[in-house]
């Protein structure tokens, strides 16, 4: 989930008026149709993303992250950059 997160922060440039091709998202993470489904929906239900469009290999064609995803996916590459 935290890597759905950090990849849809890089691909939106780190803003929440981007729509992100949900295609281009799993290029790296490489997660089954089903799986990623409801890693989105999981996130979409906690506010972090929002579902803009249906279609697609993936069910859904794009997500766009919302303020809270921003925040929640800053934290985390905050957290994992203090790890190191």
């Amino acid at each position: 989930m935290e890597s759905i997160l950090l990849k849809a922060l890089k691909l939106s440039e780190s803003s929440n008026q981007s729509r992100i091709s949900v295609e281009e998202l799993n290029q790296d993470l490489e997660l089954d149709r089903n799986e990623l489904k409801n890693y989105l929906e999981y996130l979409s239900d906690k506010n972090f993303l929002i579902l803009s469009t249906i279609g697609g290999p993936f069910l859904y064609g794009h997500i766009e992250l919302t303020s809270e995803g921003l925040k929640k996916a800053n934290k985390i590459l905050q957290k994992s950059k203090n790890c190191r």
